[in-house]
């Protein structure tokens, strides 16, 4: 009984919600185009259901956790446009529990990082991304590491759900380089159990409590040169709910995350039920010369190749480019061509469409966002108050999808 109220309280509450949501931003923001703010299937209508089914189970019978990928560049790495989606997404239901997951602690490689992230670096690490290309690093699911090579160095970690709110976890995953790591990092408080994978490198601590912090240290191998590579962070709990897992690296491009050696390896570890494909801007971010849509697209069959490896039953959001200009001066109508290039990869992989350029108004509207606040002067990335528009504008899309999943449940 208590699973059925719970279901006609959502399904009664979705449209109401979501009309009056998506009325008010249209009001204030006249040059959007909310007609087209929907998901769209070119391929088969199903392409969410995989995923609307094990979210039913997490919100219904508080069975099974179920797992979204966020996948980017800056606009991922900077943290306000996935932590508003992630929090949105909280609110499908009261008894959702909403998990932290993967993430990097970008501080550590000397680079910009989420404000709901706190942490201290101690010593001295230097980073390595793969969207710099004279860069070659063994990189993981992230496409980021830090590194080490200091006996004294390590690190404090938090992460906010909210201010003054932690998240908790009962298990804490560091994802690692281990086939050169000579320092042994060791948790405090010190982990109840480990747990070693070293060909996906990922060290596992468990706890018996729920803990929602950590501090790092380092021991090192005697007779061996000191070197730690860490790649990645994931703070797990037991209970059944939806995790939400931030991938982003400042330049990254499609090709970038092709570099990552042991993507496949530690991605088994993080899940993937749903992926937002968010890669794009930086692909198309070159003269006429340079720019290939087809070579384009066979990377993303790459990638999606790689996370149905993760979870054959994976699937897919991808989301066009913004609008944006090529070096401040151009409007970039590369956009257009990444537009086509989303909806092939609709159509032949079975997977929804968010027409992202088109909602904000199409080409040349960054220059309006940016009238208006919510986009920066270099005509490509967003304020915060046009990150959270944007993630407003993915989540009211994606309800309105799953009021459709939900209705075609009902007696």
């Amino acid at each position: 009984m208590r699973i059925l109220i719970a279901f006609v309280m959502i399904l009664l509450a979705l449209p109401v919600q979501a009309q009056e949501e998506m009325g008010g931003i249209a009001l204030k923001y006249p040059f959007l185009d909310t007609s087209a703010n929907h998901l769209q299937f070119l391929g088969s209508d199903k392409g969410m259901e995989k995923f609307y089914e094990k979210l039913d189970r997490a919100i219904f019978e508080q069975e099974g956790k179920v797992n979204v990928v966020h996948m980017g560049g800056s606009h991922v790495q900077g943290g306000t446009l996935s932590h508003t989606l992630r929090s949105q997404l909280g609110e499908l239901a009261p008894s959702l529990n909403i998990e932290r997951g993967f993430f990097f602690p970008h501080r550590l490689a000397n680079t910009n990082m989420p404000g709901n992230i706190y942490v201290k670096k101690i010593g001295t690490w230097e980073g390595c991304r793969n969207s710099i290309p004279r860069n070659n690093c063994p990189w993981g699911f992230s496409g980021i590491d830090a590194i080490t090579r200091d006996v004294e160095a390590g690190f404090e970690l938090q992460s906010f759900r909210e201010a003054g709110k932690a998240y908790g976890f009962t298990e804490l995953r560091l994802f690692e380089y281990s086939s050169s790591n000579t320092m042994v990092p060791v948790g405090v408080p010190a982990p109840d159990s480990v747990a070693i994978d070293t060909v996906a490198g990922v060290r596992r601590w468990f706890y018996n409590e729920l803990q929602d912090s950590v501090a790092v240290r380092f021991e090192v191998a005697e007779g061996e040169d000191p070197q730690y590579t860490l790649q990645g962070v994931q703070m797990v709990r037991e209970e059944a709910g939806l995790v939400y897992h931030a991938l982003g690296v400042n330049g990254a491009a499609t090709k970038s995350f092709l570099r990552s050696e042991n993507f496949v390896e530690q991605g088994k570890y993080v899940g993937a039920d749903l992926v937002i494909f968010g890669l794009g801007i930086n692909d198309a971010y070159k003269p006429d010369s340079e720019w290939h849509p087809e070579e384009y697209k066979m990377r993303y069959d790459t990638l999606v190749h790689w996370f149905r490896e993760i979870n054959p039953d994976c699937q897919f959001i991808f989301m066009t480019n913004n609008d944006s200009y090529y070096k401040r001066r151009t409007p970039n109508e590369h956009a257009l061509d990444v537009q086509e290039v989303m909806q092939q990869l609709s159509k032949e992989h079975d997977a929804a469409y968010w027409d992202l350029f088109q909602v904000m108004g199409g080409l040349n509207s960054i220059a309006i966002w940016e009238d208006k606040g919510l986009a920066k002067s270099d005509k490509i990335h967003f304020t915060n108050a046009g990150y959270r528009l944007n993630a407003t504008l993915l989540f009211w899309a994606l309800w309105e999808d799953y009021e459709t999943h939900l209705q075609s449940l009902a007696p």
